[in-house]
């Protein structure tokens, strides 16, 4: 098959992803091409001369319509995977509709789209993981930090690192741009802060000197969201594989689909609130090593056997020849 592939046109994370999602591409056999989401003489000239099977639109939030419109009056088989959603679904609903395949990765924008869309081929796909850039250290782990939490300071996410802060002495790890601006506590001899984003690799790093990895996810209703419908996040997030991938131990916020992915009594688990995440730390600190990496390595098995990007991308091309239900 041949793939042109529009990229999203942000930075951070996003060229990793790509990178990611090329590569699958590449090792599943397939040819693949890129281009910015812009309207312009080599994009087009690219298209023209490369006739491509089936077009992915990654995110699709930056794509000029004057582009996809050109894709769309070519007859081009179109699919976009929404990256974003819930959290700015009403930027995937004005586009969703120019679709012959609308991939998300959240549960509750697929039941949503189900209901808007009942004629499009709407799929779930979470993201996978890259095994390249999340995997376990090579040699003897040495711990630097009880906990770790990685990510963009969300309320859930602050008040849990103020909290644990205030009711333990646990040593803890922040990584991610502006921490300090909502973190509490002064204690330098037990908080390390890394006050900005830090890419995949680091963060593989960082995942590795930590006893255990907080994974809490981000609320529906976030004041920054552009999600005026309400639509629930249902979903785990992607780190929740990187984590299991990187043969970290992580708790993990509660999300209804969960067991679709894991199991929640022998690879991952989750709690409700602070005080349950409180009290789970203290068990699994106190239990040690051993029964961590005992659930550490059986989510490391399941990640790699179902999670990775060469099964989201293989299952992508599976739906797109008819060859898999879009479930």
């Amino acid at each position: 098959m041949k793939v042109l592939f529009v990229l999203s046109g942000y930075s951070g994370l996003y060229p990793y992803l790509e990178k990611s999602i090329q590569d699958t591409f590449i090792s599943l056999g397939h040819s693949i091409k890129t281009i910015n989401p812009k309207i312009n003489e080599e994009n087009i000239e690219l298209i023209e001369s490369f006739e491509p099977d089936f077009v992915l639109v990654f995110v699709g939030y930056k794509i000029q319509m004057e582009l996809l419109h050109n894709l769309k009056k070519k007859g081009h088989i179109l699919g976009i995977w929404f990256t974003e959603d819930p959290f700015y679904i009403d930027k995937s609903i004005s586009l969703a509709e120019e679709f012959h395949f609308i991939f998300t990765i959240d549960l509750g924008a697929y039941e949503y789209y189900k209901q808007i869309l009942p004629a499009k081929n709407i799929i779930h796909l979470p993201l996978g993981t890259d095994p390249s850039i999340y995997f376990p250290p090579k040699s003897n782990n040495h711990y630097f930090y009880d906990l770790c939490l990685v990510g963009y300071p969300y309320p859930e996410r602050v008040q849990l690192a103020n909290y644990l802060l205030e009711q333990t002495r646990h040593k803890l790890i922040l990584a991610g741009p502006f921490w300090r601006r909502f973190i509490k506590s002064g204690d330098s001899e037990r908080m390390t802060v890394i006050n900005k984003w830090i890419e995949p690799s680091l963060v593989n790093q960082v995942y590795h000197s930590s006893k255990i990895i907080l994974n809490s996810h981000r609320s529906f209703k976030f004041h920054k969201n552009i999600n005026t419908l309400g639509i629930e996040n249902k979903s785990i997030n992607n780190r929740t594989f990187d984590i299991a991938a990187s043969g970290g131990f992580q708790l993990l916020s509660a999300r209804p689909d969960i067991g679709s992915h894991f199991d929640t009594k022998n690879e991952i688990i989750t709690y409700s609130t602070d005080e349950d995440c409180k009290n789970l730390i203290h068990k699994f600190l106190n239990d040690g090593e051993r029964q961590r990496a005992d659930y550490s390595n059986k989510a490391r098995e399941r990640a790699l056997n179902c999670h990775t990007f060469s099964h989201r991308i293989q299952r992508m091309i599976n739906i797109i020849e008819g060859r898999e239900d879009k479930i």
